[in-house]
Formats: structure tokens, C-alpha cells, sequence
């Protein structure tokens, strides 16, 4: 296999925090609506404001939890399931001071997942992800306004999309509830629109869904809990409707989920009186293309605002479509109407990997690791500019791969779940334990 060298730079290169200050930068709450893309993030970018790399890292730190907090061993009886309840996820997994509630888990279809992603079967769904609102007053002041946050898990390897990833696009067909009249409107997508087949029957695959302390079932999809559960809380907040941001995050096959789930909700919000001036924004790390270029243009119509930041060397954000797609010119747009020809949305931050911290590596599915996003976005700068750490601990990037230098004496993999789950019982026997309500 091909090694492909990482850009050299000397050991005395940029590794002190940035000398960038927010003292010169305005406050958040008085700029929120431009960090969340009101003007497509028109002079944020190339240099990035801090403002806007903060937010997007902590938007991305949301999307790393759904990885931290997923129970993935084949073994555990709890597969499937996140780690923590709704009420103890941020605490137990060292965000308590998000200023964030979890409201919702997510789960999808684990027989799908199972065709189409390489999941392990389980009746009830995966879990993948959360839907939380940020509760805190501080927290609240600091933003500006009220958020809402979706995040969406994503699947492990890039080996597994170039496998997994060779679908077509396909129409579809959905309802919402009127407000006014309290019936279902069929809503039909744009002309022309045309999703992936996999990340559609995902977002709209039944699932088996407890409800209540009786722990009675019902079937649900994983769409309509996403789409009941956002309305609840609008309507929960409406009288903050000025000041409410929804905003969607996730990686891989999550930020996929969150392009299309945010798609969903931004008509849903257009059929409902004054709830279409909700924001609705989308931190998109490593995201395949979802759908085809009336799908772009689409979800530019309707005002969603979509971010994706792009390893230049993860495979990933290639595909689908790698033969026909957005880059391909005037030949795409011709073939616009095929099944194949594939168009990314919104707008794309290249991070390239030139950080001293990095050794060379010829693991292809390390270039797709979360965590090294998040590593290349905290020393972004600007495109011209050289890695410039600002900060973030650089330990994370071994988390789960094997990319830091020796010299940092940092393990690879290092993240493990200690004993592998198991806890010692007062009898003094190890087991497994139930999974938390």
C-alpha cells in the first residue's frame, strides 16, 4: 500500500496556543447569527473568526460524544445502547458544563444498519444519537439565544463506506402534521429531488421505541422521533421564537443523517405559521454526499445552513458519486437526472493535514478519525496560513488510532472502558451491568 507523506514542518514550528485573544473579537450572543451562517459565513472562514472555531468544535465535541457514549462490544448484552442515560450523559461523560438537557435519544433500524453499515442486529435499534436544548441561563446569555442540538453518530472505519457506499438515489415522500387544521400534509419533495437510498431508509427505517416508565412499545421511525420531538420543543420555547437556533451536528454517516434530518425539519418549520424564521444550521465533519444537485439546491432555497469541514485526504467526503458528481463540471449538470450523479450541499472548509503533531502514515482510515478533525480545525488559521495550536489536547487525536509522533508518549488507542464494563457486585462477583434508565 501507497504511504502518503504528511507536509514536513520543523519541530520548532507553531505549537504554542494561538496569540489570538477574544478580547478583540465581539461576543458571541451579539454575533450568533452570523457564526450559525445567516450570511453563508461570508469573511469567517479564510481567516477563521474564533468565534466561529469555537463553535464548531464545540458542535464537534457533541458529535465525538455519540462515538464515546456508543456500546459497540459484540459482547455486551447492553450492545446497541448508550453508555448513560439521558439525565447522566453529560456528567458521566465529563460535559456537565455544556449547559445542555438531553431530551431525546435516537435510535435507527439495526436490520438495515446491519445490510448497509455492518451493525450488529438488535429489535429495538441502535443508539444514534441525541437530540438535547440548552437549558443553562448562563449558557443561554453566552449564546445569545436558545439552542437546540441534534447529534448523529457515524460509522468507524472509511474502509466500510468505500465498501458500503454504492447505492443510487431515489425519491421519496413525507408528512407533517398542519398546526391549523391538526391533519397530516403530504409533502413531496422538489422536483427532481433525489436522496442516497441507504441514508434515506436509515432516517426513515422503524424502529421499536419505549415510551413511558411502563416500558410499553410502539413501533416509530427514526425520523418521526426526531421530527415529533423538535416540535415539542418549539413549541415548548415559542415564545422565544426570535431568539431559538436548531442546530445539527455529526460525523460520517452522521453528518449525512444531519444534513438530511435537517433538511426535514427546515420544511417541516416552513409549514408551521412564524416558525419558518428558525434558524437551522449544520457543523458537518467528513461528510459522503447525500443527495443530487436539485438537493442542494434545495436545501439552499429553504435556508439551511450547512458547514462541512473536509480532510483533503479522507475518502470519504468522495463518495458517492465518485465518477459523477459536483467537480466533474458541466457534464454533472447535464446528467444531473441520473441515479448516480451526486452534488455536495452548503459550504466546505478544507483542513489540511499540516500539524507538527502528526506522524507519516499510510492508514487511510486515520485521515477520516474525528478526533484529528477536530485536532486540524483547532490549529486552522486560514488557508495560506501554518498550523497554529490553540489549545486542544493533542492526546485525544490517539484516542482510537495511531497518529502522534513518539516523541509525545502518547499510547495509541488509548481509550478503552475499564475491566471492558464489567462491575464488581457486592458479592464481590463481576457482571455486567443493566442498562441505565
Amino acid at each position: 500500500m501507497a504511504v502518503f507523506p504528511l507536509p514536513q514542518l520543523e519541530d520548532n514550528a507553531v505549537l504554542l496556543p494561538s496569540s489570538q485573544t477574544n478580547s478583540t473579537q465581539p461576543q458571541l450572543c451579539d454575533v450568533w447569527r452570523d457564526i450559525q451562517g445567516a450570511h453563508n459565513w461570508n469573511g469567517l472562514l479564510d481567516p477563521m473568526v474564533p468565534n466561529l472555531k469555537a463553535e464548531a468544535l464545540r458542535y464537534g465535541n457533541l458529535a465525538q460524544l455519540c462515538y464515546d457514549a456508543f456500546d459497540g462490544k459484540s459482547y455486551s448484552k447492553n450492545y446497541g445502547t448508550c453508555y448513560h442515560s439521558k439525565r447522566d450523559l453529560f456528567n458521566k461523560m465529563g460535559m456537565s458544563e455544556s449547559g445542555y438537557q438531553v431530551t431525546k435519544y435516537v435510535y435507527a433500524n439495526t436490520n438495515l444498519l446491519n445490510q448497509v453499515f455492518g451493525e450488529k442486529p438488535k429489535d429495538q435499534g441502535v443508539w444514534l444519537g441525541f437530540i438535547a436544548v440548552c437549558t443553562d441561563p448562563n449558557e443561554i446569555r453566552r449564546l445569545g439565544r436558545r439552542d437546540i442540538v441534534i447529534a448523529w453518530r457515524g460509522t468507524q472505519t472509511a474502509e466500510e463506506w468505500i465498501e458500503d457506499l454504492r447505492d443510487i438515489l431515489v425519491t421519496t415522500r413525507l408528512s407533517y402534521r398542519c398546526k391549523r387544521t391538526g391533519k397530516n400534509q403530504e409533502h413531496h419533495f422538489a422536483d427532481g429531488v433525489l436522496i442516497e437510498r441507504g441514508f434515506l431508509s436509515c432516517y426513515t427505517s422503524t424502529v421499536r421505541h419505549r415510551q413511558g416508565a411502563a416500558g410499553a412499545t410502539v413501533n416509530i421511525s427514526t425520523r418521526d422521533l426526531v421530527v415529533s420531538e423538535i416540535e415539542r420543543l418549539i413549541q415548548v420555547y415559542e415564545k422565544e421564537m426570535d431568539n431559538l437556533s436548531i442546530t445539527f451536528t455529526g460525523h460520517s454517516l452522521g453528518a449525512a443523517l444531519a444534513t438530511l434530518s435537517a433538511y426535514d425539519i427546515k420544511q417541516m418549520l416552513c409549514t408551521k405559521h412564524n416558525f419558518h424564521q428558525i434558524p437551522v444550521t449544520v457543523f458537518a465533519f467528513a461528510s459522503p454526499r447525500v443527495g443530487n444537485l436539485a438537493f442542494a439546491k434545495r436545501v439552499e432555497e429553504i435556508g439551511v445552513k450547512v458547514l462541512r469541514f473536509v480532510n483533503k485526504r479522507d475518502v470519504v467526503p468522495k463518495v458517492p458519486g465518485v465518477c459523477m458528481n459536483e467537480n466533474v463540471g458541466c457534464l454533472s449538470k447535464l446528467l444531473h437526472w441520473l441515479p448516480w450523479t451526486y452534488f455536495h450541499v452548503g459550504f466546505e472548509l478544507p483542513l489540511h493535514n499540516n500539524s507538527p503533531f502528526i506522524q507519516h502514515t499510510h492508514n487511510l482510515a486515520y485521515f477520516h478519525n474525528l478526533e484529528l478533525y477536530l485536532h486540524l480545525l483547532d490549529g486552522y488559521v486560514g488557508s495560506k496560513q501554518p498550523f497554529s495550536w490553540s489549545g486542544r489536547d493533542h492526546a485525544l487525536v490517539n484516542k482510537s488510532c495511531d497518529l502522534l509522533r513518539e516523541k509525545y508518549e502518547i499510547p495509541p488507542k488509548w481509550w478503552q472502558e475499564q475491566n471492558k464494563g464489567l462491575v464488581k457486585g457486592p458479592d464481590g462477583k463481576w457482571t455486567q451491568p443493566s442498562e441505565e434508565e
